[in-house]
């Protein structure tokens, strides 16, 4: 039984992405995952697996991206994080973490304001259209 497995590279972790039966599904899938460059790497592993034997084999036949002379390595233990403490200015706020966050950047566009010019013309028309209808009925 065979089975092709895409792996992902993202902030210093392999991980699976998914798993494919067909071979050509996977590297399309991890090619196309490659040119998106959401990930530092991809790659895809085929397993074979003896059902006689219960043995399993594994050889990769797809390395991508930017970080493809990585090797496949298990998740490392995180080292305890040492506080080392850094004189302030006086009047300073500590942020959270120690780390000063940067503000949003607003992004501008067209978009809002069309938005804003669609309703006011659907409104207006619904408002003529009310006045002229009910300047039409007649009461009494």
């Amino acid at each position: 039984m065979k089975a092709f497995e895409i792996y992902t590279f993202r902030g210093g972790n392999w991980k699976i992405d998914s798993v494919f039966d067909d071979k050509d599904l996977a590297l399309f899938e991890a090619k196309r995952m490659d040119s998106s460059n959401r990930f530092l790497s991809v790659r895809v592993v085929e397993e074979i697996f003896d059902e006689v034997s219960s043995q399993t084999s594994t050889r990769t036949i797809f390395r991508g991206g930017s970080g493809a002379e990585l090797s496949y390595q298990a998740p490392k233990k995180a080292a305890p994080a040492i506080n080392k403490a850094r004189p302030r200015a006086a009047g300073a706020e500590r942020s959270p973490k120690g780390r000063r966050r940067k503000p949003a950047k607003k992004k501008s566009g067209f978009s809002g304001p069309f938005l804003i010019l669609l309703l006011v013309v659907v409104f207006g028309f619904a408002a003529m259209f009310g006045l002229q209808f009910f300047a039409g009925v007649k009461l009494g």
